[in-house]
């Protein structure tokens, strides 16, 4: 069974998720990007000319969204805004990024969900809990999967092996062993069929039907036929294709843009992608040239106009799209 919820190639970002910070989503304030940095184990965020704004005083830290920063003090977890302000007392030992205004914190081994101020607005009391997406989160509970509404009501009873998060509408779903799609009603759009499926992305999702990679649309029509070994969803109008073992990316069209000469290919995101040759990742743009050199352990995508790359024993660093190092964690 071959099934994806986020494609990203890289054991980097759950090491990251312990002990470093994640550039999926920075924010902006007067002071412009702020990225999470460390040094000695101190947490703080600088801009993004490596400049410290927020001082190195916690004990980790989360990239911002929804105007708020993951921080950890005294062993607990609370929230932080651009201005370094506690808007959310550190007081849980598992909590989760903002997501539509709202995050899962974990209470007495139950998730709920609080708003930007810290008010539990969802009583915890779930199993497991995803991010909102488009007004639905995906809970656990009784070991089976199901949708809640900002208002903590049950939208789709809970019934499914996985749920994942809305996007153009539709969600992907996992039941006996098969992925299909939901409807924000709760009604199916497909019903679980495929072998192979990941969730709409750009209007499109990759399934495997028929023996062949195609991608579908929202009216479940068959738009690409991807005749490759395999084929992943598109980002920035590109999607990563494998043919032979090898990984490169194609358009919308179905056009190959970037030949498969790559070990292991990430997303596209602000016109670069991570790429891996041997056991070095670099990154390419949608010509397929070479924009930074294979040189690190791993490497993340942009977003903010930097990425973080791991430099190997435990040193990781911020560079920009030349590949210039604009902080280092152990400078």
């Amino acid at each position: 069974m071959k099934f994806l919820e986020v494609l990203l190639p890289f054991i980097f970002l759950f090491v990251l998720a312990c002990g470093g910070p994640s550039v999926k989503n920075v924010t902006k304030s007067e002071q412009g990007t702020l990225f999470p940095i460390a040094e000695d184990n101190n947490w703080g965020f600088m801009n993004k000319q490596g400049e410290v704004v927020i001082p190195l005083k916690y004990q980790g830290a989360v990239d911002f969204s929804d105007g708020r920063a993951l921080v950890k003090k005294d062993d607990r977890w609370g929230y932080i805004n651009h201005w370094d302000i506690l808007v959310v007392t550190p007081e849980y030992i598992e909590a989760h990024k903002f997501s539509d205004g709202l995050a899962h914190v974990k209470v007495d081994g139950a998730y709920g969900y609080i708003n930007t101020v810290g008010k539990m607005v969802i009583e915890p009391r779930f199993e497991d809990a995803h991010p909102f997406s488009e007004g639905l989160a995906s809970v656990k509970y009784n070991g089976q999967w199901g949708y809640i509404n900002k208002e903590g009501e049950t939208i789709t009873e809970p019934q499914f092996e996985k749920a994942f998060s809305y996007s153009d509408g539709l969600a992907l779903i996992l039941q006996d062993g098969k992925g299909g799609y939901l409807k924000k009603n709760g009604k199916f759009f497909i019903k679980p069929k495929f072998e192979y499926a990941e969730g709409y992305s750009e209007g499109l999702a990759c399934v495997y039907k028929d023996g062949n990679y195609v991608y579908i649309d929202k009216f479940a029509e068959v738009q690409l036929k991807a005749d490759y070994d395999t084929a992943r969803h598109f980002s920035e109008g590109a999607a990563a294709v494998s043919r032979g073992g090898k990984f490169g990316f194609i358009n919308r069209t179905g056009l190959l843009i970037v030949q498969p000469e790559f070990d292991q290919v990430g997303d596209f995101s602000e016109g670069l992608a991570t790429i891996k040759i041997g056991n070095k990742w670099g990154y390419v743009n949608k010509r397929g040239e070479m924009v930074i050199d294979p040189q690190f352990e791993s490497a993340i995508s942009f977003s903010g106009g930097l990425a973080i790359v791991e430099l190997g024993g435990g040193k990781w660093a911020y560079i920009d799209k030349k590949g210039n190092y604009i902080w280092k964690s152990f400078e």
